[in-house]
């Protein structure tokens, strides 16, 4: 009877975990769930869409009839020609030899000469932080700004950011 007695205490839990796991709770099951829903979602989100916005030419500016009113904003040498142009109803931008679109978000703060501190566009949306404390007048009536700008892809993330100048005026 000992021997039995031993034999069922050691083919217990053997019997016990061939059975399967303690029922989950609840907060256990929806907490599995939604890691599954992620982990699937993560799959399925395509990786950033990087840019290096170029200079926008003097030929393009003309051919989308784009003034010399709000700012012009280059990484370095904005005269030379800007990788944003920004005006009151409009902001354009060139990326791998297209030029993308941009509208001023209306419900946002205003930036020098009448440009906008966020433009949305088909496939990004550009912040613009113009640092007015340390602007300089140029020659003329244009204003040198520092100026920051961010650009984020469809799902809202940072696709390129870069410090600068914008000529204003």
């Amino acid at each position: 009877m000992r021997r039995l007695t031993i034999a069922a205490a050691l083919i217990a839990p053997v019997l016990m975990s061939a059975c399967g796991e303690a029922p989950k709770t609840r907060a256990q099951q929806d907490a599995e769930a939604e890691k599954a829903i992620a982990e699937v979602e993560a799959a399925q989100t395509p990786p950033p869409d990087v840019v290096t916005p170029e200079r926008i030419t003097a030929d393009e500016r003309s051919r989308y009839k784009l003034s010399d009113t709000g700012c012009a904003f280059a990484v370095n040498n904005p005269e030379v020609g800007a990788q944003a142009i920004l005006q009151m109803n409009v902001g354009y931008m060139k990326f791998d030899g297209d030029m993308e679109r941009f509208a001023p978000d209306a419900g946002v703060g205003d930036g020098p000469a009448g440009t906008s501190t966020r433009y949305d566009g088909g496939r990004h949306a550009l912040e613009v932080r113009y640092d007015l404390a340390r602007a300089a007048k140029t020659d003329g009536d244009r204003l040198s700004v520092p100026t920051r700008i961010t650009l984020q892809d469809g799902r809202k993330r940072t696709v390129y950011v870069a410090e600068g100048i914008a000529l204003c005026g």
